[in-house]
């Protein structure tokens, strides 16, 4: 009789985050992710005692992972156009990947400046904004606040009603909207 394999909340994450890109975070529940590993329920329970804790791990599971993927183009010229194209690229080809991560209730009733800051590549963009703007780090978070609030309104209008942007198009509205934010908080320091 081989060995029986060691159920882990790594695999079982693994499992609910690929359901999560091909379903939708709700088509995360303890028997889909059991019978994508292959096993009974019970290993999913004894990790996950309730639906809420297996979506809320799912969807930090997944927050992890993208941060690692932001944070790939940290030293890249161009750092800002590259994240802008992967959130665009998000809302294009992993729309439920999208949904779960911007358009779910992961964040319920949470301050998005105070969650966008606790996630590393925003508090890198936000070092990289100051440096290259000459602004303070307060000041960049504002505009990092607003310039994602509007690049997501562009993702979701992508997503959801299936709008047409170009990566050329939406990376132009996103430097000229910075643009002026910039000379916005620099003119109020004067």
């Amino acid at each position: 009789m081989p060995p029986r394999q060691r159920i882990t909340k790594e695999i079982l994450l693994e499992h609910a985050f690929m359901i999560a890109e091909e379903q939708g975070i709700m088509a995360v529940t303890s028997r889909s992710v059991a019978k994508s590993v292959g096993c009974s329920i019970q290993p999913v329970f004894s990790q996950f005692p309730t639906m809420e804790e297996l979506r809320q791990a799912t969807f930090d599971f997944a927050c992890n992972i993208f941060v690692k993927e932001v944070l790939a183009f940290e030293e890249k010229p161009d750092f800002f156009p590259q994240v802008t194209k992967w959130v665009l690229n998000l809302a294009r080809n992993k729309p439920n990947l999208f949904r779960m991560l911007y358009l779910s209730d992961g964040f319920k009733g949470k301050n998005f400046l105070d969650v966008m800051m606790t996630f590393e590549s925003n508090n890198r963009m936000v070092t990289k904004m100051a440096e290259l703007y000459c602004l303070n780090e307060n000041v960049c978070k504002d505009i990092l606040l607003r310039s994602c609030l509007f690049l997501l309104g562009i993702c979701t209008m992508i997503c959801v009603n299936h709008m047409e942007f170009s990566d050329e198009q939406v990376a132009e509205m996103m430097k000229q909207t910075v643009s002026d934010m910039v000379i916005g908080a620099k003119g109020k320091n004067v």
